[in-house]
């Protein structure tokens, strides 16, 4: 079995969750015995390949996946759905135009019969198969693009069993730091991480901030975020998602921090609470297929819910029920049987 996997040709500029997604599905699956390639324009026919799995509804995937369309090569997208709103659009947007873009954006994506006229429409038209995240994923793609169910797969999100086994020796070494909220990824609107410092501040809780300026939409909202801390808010460059000072940083925090617009599902949740942290991530999205009753949920659109969620996740002893629970469902050798399984339907 020969497979191609493709997204946004700019996503690896600013690498994230996504990112880490299709390499480590690409990983995991090489492992079972696949054969899988990373679309490289100028050597790749689709025609070489038994399957093209692309990542993401982004535009400029479209001429590929319809060139694959009409050479009669499946197509298995992994939609990594944002999800769009106009009340998200209107809180997130820094500037006029930020809000104004990302209103056009949630009024033509978020709308059935509107949204018929995008590239994410027509894509998800020629898919042979849909692999979402979760159930709630599913749902909110098949009702706002108006598609079949029986196009659908489930395949959750995973984490590397090494966190697992991550020890807060190497962090407390490099910092002399332990017990703080820790958040970490790309800083960037979506994320709600101003709205986490002002909260921080007020009550003057220790907060860790991992992740550096290079967000694809530029760094005003990343230097607005420093401009806003205070003394209790202590940023550290984004790390390696390899390095093992990143898994001593989640076994050394007292809870892993997600306040953002939407998750689907937070890989730095899943790999915090792996390694042993308590985790608060947002209700908007699919979290709470993954995490359960193991979880703080809060509303992104309600400063005083978060308020009340940060105190109590930070006051909560940490124990080891979450990360049994991710180490059984959804480490990565265990969730890409599913996509492996998805594979072989369509050859």
């Amino acid at each position: 079995m020969k497979v191609l996997m493709n997204c946004n040709n700019s996503a690896f500029q600013a690498p994230g969750g996504g990112e880490i997604l299709l390499l480590k599905t690409r990983e995991f699956l090489i492992k079972k015995g696949i054969n899988i390639r990373l679309f490289d324009q100028w050597n790749d026919k689709l025609q070489d390949y038994d399957i093209l799995h692309n990542f993401g509804l982004s535009s400029n995937c479209y001429d590929l996946i319809k060139a694959a369309y009409n050479k009669k090569v499946p197509v298995a997208i992994t939609p990594i759905y944002s999800w769009p709103s106009l009340r998200f659009a209107l809180r997130a947007g820094i500037t006029l135009k930020q809000k104004l873009n990302l209103s056009t954006y949630s009024l033509l994506h978020g709308t059935p019969l509107l949204n018929r006229t995008t590239n994410a429409y027509k894509m998800l038209r020629m898919a042979s198969i849909i692999l979402t995240d979760s159930k709630a994923e599913k749902e909110v793609v098949m009702k706002t693009y108006k598609l079949k169910s029986n196009t659908f797969r489930i395949a959750p999100y995973g984490v590397d069993k090494r966190f697992y086994k991550a020890n807060k020796r190497e962090f407390i070494k490099r910092y002399n730091m332990e017990d703080f909220l820790l958040y970490t990824g790309r800083i960037e609107p979506r994320k709600n991480v101003l709205t986490l410092i002002k909260v921080a501040n007020k009550f003057n809780l220790p907060l860790v901030i991992i992740g550096g300026g290079d967000y694809q939409g530029g760094n005003e909202y990343y230097n607005l975020c420093k401009k806003v801390a205070k003394k209790n808010v202590f940023f550290i460059d984004k790390m390696e998602h390899e390095s093992s000072l990143l898994g001593s940083a989640y076994a050394t925090a007292k809870a892993v921090v997600l306040p953002s617009w939407l998750e689907n599902p937070g890989l730095t949740a899943l790999e915090g609470g792996l390694a042993g942290a308590n985790v608060l991530v947002t209700s908007r999205g699919s979290t709470k297929e993954y995490f359960k009753d193991h979880a703080f949920y809060i509303n992104p659109f309600d400063n005083k819910d978060i308020e009340k969620k940060l105190l109590m996740v930070y006051k909560k002893e940490k124990d080891s029920k979450l990360r049994e629970h991710i180490k059984k469902n959804f480490v990565w050798e265990v969730v890409t049987k599913a996509i492996e399984k998805d594979y072989k339907e369509l050859i």
